[in-house]
């Protein structure tokens, strides 16, 4: 992985999206604009603390992840999921939000500058 990246994987992204560079482009700036506003949609579950909504926005968002190889960022937003699902106690969903929250605007900074350098 290209080590400026922390949470993206630029070489995950390209092969995830046939290595077309009109595609990736296309891709992460459709990106930019949904991610914000499902990330909105799930603060909006946790400070509503309604369980089932915010193991719902949280599953909503994962799968996108995949395909710009964030994994461990994936791994978070299960995390937060499962623990709507299981109702756990909301000062640890919090918790798990704010942790959470932190990467997601690495992960939009990231998005950024890799479609800048593209």
């Amino acid at each position: 992985m290209n080590s400026t990246y922390k949470i993206i994987n630029p070489e995950a992204i390209s092969a995830n999206l046939m290595n077309n560079l009109a595609i990736v482009k296309q891709f992460l700036s459709l990106y930019q604009t949904q991610i914000p506003i499902d990330f909105e949609d799930l603060r909006k579950a946790v400070e509503s603390a309604d369980h089932k909504e915010i193991a719902n926005k949280a599953h909503h968002v994962k799968p996108t992840l995949g395909y710009i190889g964030a994994s461990s960022l994936h791994a978070k937003f299960q995390e937060l999921e499962y623990a709507g699902k299981n109702k756990e106690d909301m000062a640890s969903i919090i918790l798990k939000f704010n942790i959470l929250e932190h990467e997601y605007e690495l992960l939009m900074e990231e998005i950024n500058q890799y479609l800048s350098s593209i």
